[in-house]
């Protein structure tokens, strides 16, 4: 019999080519003769150098057989072997005098060693076998459903038919391992010999991520390892090769950290993992390396959760990576931490028993809050996020976390900003001071709360001043040592009164932990306000959740941000998930304003609901009621708000005239009432048409006429009764309902009051009066000729006539200027009307012609009348009309001999140009508003009076002239582009009026014209740019949206940008700080590579002509800030500088 050395055979089938062992012949009669063998005892494999030999020869020729001799051959091992371990291990177990086996030993040895390498060769050919299925096969590297293809079936079945091999194999191999080596093999060497033929082929084999996804050989595979390494001292060489894994394959990562926890957990041998982290603690990474860090950081994340206890014993040592460059690790670190926490304080005996660790590493998680890498930070806030969840006590640390989570809002990163907030909203819905007064966190209630407590204490104290004997302003109970404290001087007081004491100073601390936990929410409620208006949508989203959330809690602030919140409705697109903006703020709204307590009526339902939607318009802005205005016609589209709302709605508007129920309602509620139906309305006229008799009666009423602006709202919604794609409100009501309401409107606008409110409500009325009237022009004549008698005109002589006063003249002139600007631009208004109508009938006409060709059938009279004025129409040239229109605004309205307008020129033009003279503060803005309308209607006009628009604009006093003037200038730039091109820098200088308003009215115009291309922009962006460091954060936010709004249009911002940056770095007036955030800004909008390289070479060649510092060091910035950079770049600026420092 030939000696059977292992070592030989192991290392000649390592270093040969797997392909030359040639194939065996005949190899089923080969088979079939080692089976008979074999079956009489497995024993026999080397009682003959044949049947050895020929074992030998068909396993190294694996390969070359086929399948089904694969699986005999396989099974014939794995089973003879199995037996022979079995045999063995009863024999050893059974016997407890060792030298009734020692003869037995070296055959066990020769046998073990020859099954041994055969199992090890058959694996390194199965592992093949499932490395080329797994390649080939995409279904089971990417989960995809098998394909009908009968070349993936095979590749499907031949995965299987390798792993149950494996699998039979890996059965035998346990079967080994559970025997004693100690009496069989005397060297360590040879130990670790004969276990590395199944150790390494099994390690091999796991680097195939398809063969881990099979949980029976998943299974077996970790008992096999776990096996070699408690019971045959594998620890070093197991190391070596999970370490070695984990460097280069990431999806070992969780197959590692499994394989320990079953070490640990089931084997107790928990010393692997251990050094294996410290292992891990004392790597270091090459910064080029990826694979490694990523897969490393997946195993320790995984390993905090299966091993927490384990882990948390070497987290001293794996510290150390949260100092390395590697980001992932130190992401990993930290949410390793986290979940180390969670899962220990899910037991409460190992919470106790932790309490001091989980302190340490809580305390770990708010030190990465200031991270220099966002992900980090980004997963310390959700490891506190998770750790705040748990229903633990963890009130030592609620009131840092809280204070970081806020302090986190002001983060430069979005992705931090949203975590942080979600942080928050667990720390609102998870608050401990819900035990005594209920979950609502109303500041003020809690004072009086703090307030009544000390007053308590005070008294079982009996001093004067509680806050001398209780804790400081600032300090509060965070941990036992305090509570232990405060038990000890209760004590010391008075023993028989000392609980009482200790009660009262407990809830003191109690009430004052809680005002600093609210005060602390009120801080963040303000800063995520901020956020409602942020470019990323997914932060948009969570800042609108947690203001309804706080809403619920009763936070004062939470009231601006919800109205803040109400903007949003603007706002396109959706976030990644594809919640759209606009969707999400319909569903925040429904629930704070449409969601009526449970149990309520319909009637109680509506009523309620009602009185929430008035309550919005209370103290709104005109932006808010813009915004309110949008949300209510898309809520009412979504039937969120349907009839019984709306008749509740016209019920409070009609209270006025009932003096029992009047009282029941304010002002702003009466008025509420009219501005929510008006808005509705624009999504269903008939709304208002319906109660067009109340508008008659309450607000062109007496009652409208001491209430103006319940008048102004009442003209709103008479002017909503006409759909705005509708010429004519014919159809809507009838000719009598007509006549009385522009007999109500005439009378409104004509009365002459000294209230104020007077002008809103006139401009509306005229507008109403423009859309209900069938013939507007000659009411509005009437109107001009009735209020110039009444300001002009002598009062008649009679007993009790009077002198008119020249106060009420100047009033009346005042109103009489107004009325004439309105009438004059709802003239213009009402011809471009006629306008579009005609060339709407001219169309219709043509159609109905083509129509005639084609029927030729008899008609009546009627119908030929009727073809005749469609065919006066068709005939008419549809340029000839317009030139007509035209004619008559650049000439008859203004220069016309019968024109009432005409009359009025000369002497607007006297008060605007003589303020001095005519010193009135209203009758200047009146006239200034009436010349600017009339300068929209003729562009000759406008040319004449254009310059004195220019002065105005500059020179007046008055900022609200000054505001009417920008806001002319924009409206004559629409209509004659060509006139105020050339003076648009006067606009500009308004940026940087004197005035608050005038710079916001300014910022609004020119971001219109610019964006509307209705003005070339030339040098001028840069006055636009500094308004990004404005001290009012509205014109700064309105600034930022102008120019991420000017970044979608053709490169807009890459095109103007040196010449920005040359009138920026010029203006001695800006400081160095306010430029450089400036350039940061725009730089964030040049995303692409090419624009970025030309800039750059634009910007180098400046470098060369800089003749100061100060110069160099602005270019230096731009290019330093730039993304693109260039080996180039580098060197120019070295020697750049140099050559600036030589010349100082």
């Amino acid at each position: 019999m030939t000696e059977f050395v292992l070592s030989e055979y192991l290392s000649k089938f390592q270093t040969s080519d797997k392909n030359s062992f040639s194939p065996v012949e005949n190899t089923s009669r080969e088979l079939n003769v080692v089976i008979e063998k074999l079956a009489v005892s497995p024993e026999q494999i080397d009682t003959e150098d044949e049947t050895l030999e020929s074992l030998l020869d068909l396993c190294q020729g694996f390969p070359h057989l086929t399948d089904k001799l694969q699986i005999q051959l396989s099974y014939l091992v794995s089973s003879s072997c199995k037996i022979l371990a079995n045999d063995i291990q009863n024999i050893l177990t059974g016997t407890t005098n060792y030298n009734d086996t020692i003869e037995l030993i070296p055959e066990w040895k020769r046998h073990l060693e020859e099954y041994g390498y055969l199992i090890h060769t058959l694996l390194f050919f199965l592992k093949e076998d499932i490395h080329k299925t797994a390649s080939r096969s995409s279904n089971l590297n990417r989960g995809r459903k098998a394909t009908s293809g009968n070349v993936e079936n095979h590749v499907v079945e031949k995965f299987k038919s390798s792993c149950n091999q494996i699998l039979q194999l890996c059965e035998t191999i346990i079967s080994i391992l559970n025997i004693n080596f100690n009496r069989i093999f005397q060297t360590t060497v040879e130990n670790d010999l004969f276990i590395g033929l199944f150790t390494r082929p099994l390690f091999s084999l796991v680097e195939v991520e398809a063969a881990i996804k099979v949980p029976a050989l998943k299974h077996s595979i970790t008992t096999i390892i776990a096996l070699s390494v408690r019971n045959h001292g594998q620890s070093s060489s197991t190391q070596n090769a999970i370490l070695t894994n984990l460097t280069y394959f990431s999806h070992l990562s969780n197959f590692s950290a499994e394989l320990l926890m079953v070490l640990s957990a089931e084997y107790t041998y928990p010393q692997l993992t251990e050094d294996i982290l410290k292992d891990i603690s004392n790597r270091v990474f090459n910064a080029k390396d990826s694979t490694g860090p990523k897969s490393i950081s997946g195993f320790l994340i995984k390993l905090s959760s299966l091993l927490p206890v384990v882990m948390l014993r070497q987290m001293s040592s794996l510290i150390k990576l949260l100092n390395n460059s590697s980001i992932t690790l130190r992401c990993s670190i930290v949410e390793a931490c986290g979940n180390i926490v969670v899962n220990l304080a899910k037991d409460g005996e190992s919470f106790i028993h932790y309490k001091q660790q989980i302190g340490v590493l809580i305390e770990l998680l708010e030190e990465r809050f200031q991270d220099s890498n966002p992900y980090v930070r980004t997963k310390a806030i959700q490891g506190c996020l998770r750790i705040i969840d748990l229903n633990v006590k963890l009130n030592e640390k609620r009131g840092s976390i809280t204070t970081l989570a806020v302090r986190s809002l002001q983060d430069r990163s979005s992705l931090v900003r949203r975590n942080a907030t979600k942080l928050l909203s667990k720390l609102l819905l998870k608050h401990p001071f819900n035990l005594i007064h209920g979950s609502q966190l109303r500041l003020s209630d809690w004072k009086m709360y703090l307030s009544v407590a000390e007053e308590t204490l005070a008294k079982l104290l009996g001093e004067d001043n509680p806050t001398d004997s209780i804790l400081g302003d600032s300090e509060s109970i965070h941990g036992t040592d305090d509570i232990s404290r405060i038990e000890e001087e209760a004590t010391e007081v008075n023993s028989t009164n000392g609980d009482s004491i200790l009660k009262a100073r407990l809830m003191v601390s109690y009430y004052k932990d809680a005002l600093e936990f609210i005060e602390s929410l009120h801080r963040g409620v303000d800063l995520i306000s901020d956020l409602l208006f942020s470019r990323n949508r997914n932060e948009v989203l969570e800042a609108m959740d947690f203001l309804v959330l706080c809403d619920a809690y009763d936070l004062d602030p939470s009231e601006n941000g919800i109205k803040k919140m109400l903007h949003l409705v603007w706002v396109k697109g959706t976030n990644d998930e594809g919640t759209s903006i606009s969707t999400h703020l319909i569903y925040c709204y429904k629930q704070l304003f449409l969601t009526a307590p449970d149990g309520v009526s319909t009637k109680e339902r509506s009523g309620y609901v009602a009185k929430n939607l008035i309550n919005l318009t209370v103290g709104a802005s005109v932006a808010d009621l813009a915004s309110l205005e949008k949300l209510l016609g898309m809520m009412y589209q979504d039937n969120l708000i349907d009839e019984n709302i709306i008749r509740v709605l016209w019920a409070i508007y009609n209270s006025t005239l009932k003096k029992d129920v009047a009282g029941r309602f304010t002002k702003d509620q009466l008025h509420g009432s009219i501005i929510v139906l008006s808005m509705l309305a624009l999504e269903n006229h008939e709304i208002i048409t319906k109660g067009l008799d109340s508008l008659l009666n309450i607000g062109l009423g007496d009652i409208g006429n001491k209430d103006l602006i319940l008048c102004k709202y009442s003209c709103i919604a008479i002017e909503r009764m006409v759909p705005k794609k509708q010429m004519t409100i014919q159809s809507a009501i009838s000719e009598a309902q007509e006549e009385i309401a522009v007999k109500k409107l005439y009378k409104r606008i004509v009365n002459n009051t000294k209230d104020l409110a007077f002008y809103p409500m006139c401009e509306q009325a005229i507008n109403a009066l423009f859309t209900i009237s069938s013939k507007p022009d000659v009411v509005g004549s009437d109107l001009i000729r009735e209020k110039t008698m009444m300001t002009f005109g002598k009062p008649e002589s009679g007993e009790d006539s009077m002198m008119v006063d020249t106060d009420s003249r100047v009033v009346s002139l005042s109103q009489l200027l107004f009325i004439v600007g309105q009438i004059a631009i709802k003239t213009l208004v009402y011809l471009e009307k006629c306008e579009a109508d005609f060339k709407k009938r001219k169309i219709q006409a043509e159609i109905q012609k083509g129509k005639q060709k084609d029927n030729e059938v008899n008609t009546t009279t009627d119908s030929i009348s009727k073809d005749k004025e469609l065919e006066m129409i068709g005939d008419t040239n549809e340029d000839d009309f317009t030139d007509a229109i035209q004619f008559i605004k650049e000439t008859e309205l203004l220069y016309g001999e019968n024109s009432l307008f005409k009359k009025f020129c000369p002497i607007i033009e006297e008060i605007v140009s003589n303020s001095t003279r005519f010193n009135d503060v209203m009758l200047q803005r009146t006239a200034t508003l009436c010349m600017e309308k009339l300068m929209c209607i003729s562009s000759k006009y406008c040319e004449k009076n254009l310059p004195l628009l220019i002065t105005v604009m500059e020179k007046s006093p008055d900022p609200i002239v000054r505001s009417n003037a920008v806001l002319g200038l924009g409206d004559v730039a629409v209509c004659f582009n060509n006139l105020v091109d050339e003076n648009t820098d006067y606009l500009y200088r308004r940026l940087h009026d004197e005035n608050l308003m005038v710079q916001r009215t300014c910022l609004m115009t020119v971001t219109f014209l610019i964006l509307a291309g209705q003005v070339k922009v030339k040098g001028q962006l840069a006055e636009m740019a500094k308004c990004l460091e404005n001290p009012d954060q509205g014109i700064s936010d309105m600034c930022r949206l102008f120019f991420t709004e000017l970044a979608t249009k053709d490169n807009a911002i890459y095109n103007g940008f040196i010449d920005i940056f040359s009138n920026l770095s010029s203006d001695k007036m800006l400081k160095q700080d306010g430029f450089k955030k400036i350039i940061r800004f725009l730089l964030s909008f040049i995303e692409k590579e090419r624009h970025q390289k030309q800039l750059c070479d634009k910007l180098c060649s400046r470098l060369k002509k800089c003749t100061t510092q100060e110069q160099w060091d602005d270019v230096a910035f731009v290019l330093n800030s730039m993304p693109y950079k260039n080996e180039n770049i580098t060197a120019i600026l070295g020697e750049g500088f140099k050559l600036v420092a030589a010349r100082g």
